[in-house]
């Protein structure tokens, strides 16, 4: 059975190979000799019994076994630096949230003005969702924000509510005068849709109308923010979550359009361990929930 012996060396040198994809950058950026850092991963792989990194002639890219190791050595990493900070008496207490690329431009803004005026320091992580519930429970992270219906075993979940999905465009777009659409009325606009995952799939195949012709796509994207930016550049047409549009709507920038689509909705919620239930920042994010319930889904 191979030995599972790591030092914090050995996380912080795959993950720099990880991250720049390449053992001579990430010597570089450690200030380590080379060969070394070799040496290390070398060593680091025989003890795990495993093969973590496949060398090339254009960089070093992670073996399946290194992929799955990346999301603990993250976290690992993280832990240690929230460890540290904890003890330095000298800076405001630190809050960690963690969030969806897909939700964290809307909900960490708000999270963050819920802090006003406290001695709390803030720091939003990007993560997958699974990854989101995975910090939160081993404590990397205080708290989380959730789109979909993960798994959450132990964790305290708070429903923030539902968000359904709206179609938008820039103002002046030739549909904005329309009393109301179909998804039909949309085939000869290029359409980006926001796709969370598969479960996503079935809404953005609603558009696949038989006259809709080649140079007029269904894209689709895991960013509504990316979405709603390409309609606003493009002058196409984006459908996502209403929760991304408030800060363009208030701002002028985009036109919801009268449609009547299918009943998709995306569940927001916020996710903590019960044991962080007393802390400062989270107890301050649990009493701001009916604000940032109306913020998000009124």
């Amino acid at each position: 059975m191979p030995s599972s012996s790591m030092e914090i060396m050995d996380l912080e040198v795959f993950s720099a190979i990880a991250r720049l994809g390449s053992f001579n950058a990430a010597a570089a950026e450690l200030r380590l000799a080379a060969p070394s850092v070799s040496n290390r991963i070398a060593g680091l792989e025989r003890r795990l019994g495993t093969t973590l990194f496949i060398r090339g002639a254009r960089g070093s890219t992670l073996t399946p076994a290194g992929q799955r190791l990346m999301g603990y050595a993250r976290r690992c990493l993280d832990l240690l630096d929230e460890a540290v900070h904890s003890l330095d008496t000298g800076t405001p207490e630190r809050l960690v949230l963690a969030a969806p690329n897909s939700f964290a431009a809307t909900v960490f803004p708000l999270a963050f003005g819920a802090l006003d005026g406290l001695d709390i320091a803030a720091h939003g992580r990007v993560a997958h969702s699974r990854e989101v519930v995975e910090q939160v429970r081993d404590g990397s992270a205080h708290g989380g924000f959730l789109l979909t219906q993960v798994a959450t075993g132990s964790l305290r979940s708070e429903r923030l509510g539902t968000s359904p999905m709206v179609a938008v465009c820039k103002p002046g777009h030739a549909l904005c005068d329309a009393p109301v659409l179909t998804p039909d009325d949309l085939v000869g606009s290029v359409l980006v849709v926001y796709r969370w995952d598969a479960e996503g799939e079935p809404l953005a195949a609603t558009f696949d109308h038989p006259e809709r012709r080649r140079n007029t796509p269904v894209h689709t994207t895991g960013s509504p923010e990316a979405a709603i930016r390409y309609a606003i550049d493009s002058g196409h047409v984006a459908v996502v979550p209403q929760f991304a549009t408030r800060s363009f709507q208030r701002s002028g920038l985009i036109h919801v359009l009268p449609i009547r689509l299918p009943p998709w909705r995306v569940e927001l919620r916020f996710v903590y361990l019960a044991a962080n239930a007393e802390n400062p920042g989270v107890a301050t994010l649990l009493d701001s929930l009916p604000r940032l319930r109306d913020e998000l889904c009124s």
